[in-house]
């Protein structure tokens, strides 16, 4: 008799236990979501960060002469960003070449920063471009 009163279902105690793993599995899965998410939001901040400086980059030369010098702006109310341009040498040990046009070489970086206080971002960009002297844009 005594082993079928046992066999008839769940005691308390193992229904506890059993909802306390419930619990915090179901925690544990709730925050490795929330933190794929707020890893997902950081990606797309630094890819829209990366695409803003790119095309900051991209109109250097373009739109105006490419001079040396500091600007800065900002993009969609959500971006600000930093540029210094300045002239740039190839390092001594670089390989000449005879007959090689010349080239006029500046250094361009960006920094872009979005959010505010402790929650401030940076990317970084740097670049070198080379122009024509004499040939404006």
């Amino acid at each position: 008799m005594r082993a079928r009163k046992r066999q008839r279902g769940f005691s308390l105690i193992e229904m506890l236990a059993a909802f306390v793993v419930f619990a915090i599995g179901f925690s544990v899965m709730m925050d490795i979501a929330a933190s794929s998410l707020r890893n997902a939001r950081r990606a797309a901040e630094n890819t829209e960060a990366a695409l803003w400086a790119q095309s900051l980059v991209d109109a250097a030369g373009v739109e105006s002469k490419i001079e040396p010098g500091a600007s800065s702006g900002e993009f969609d109310r959500k971006y600000r960003w930093d540029m210094q341009v300045s002239e740039w040498e190839p390092p001594s040990e670089a390989t000449r070449f005879e007959g090689e046009a010349p080239l006029e070489m500046y250094r361009i970086e960006v920094v872009v920063r979005w959010g505010r206080g402790d929650a401030e971002r940076t990317s970084k960009f740097v670049t070198v471009r080379a122009v024509q002297p004499g040939i404006d844009g």
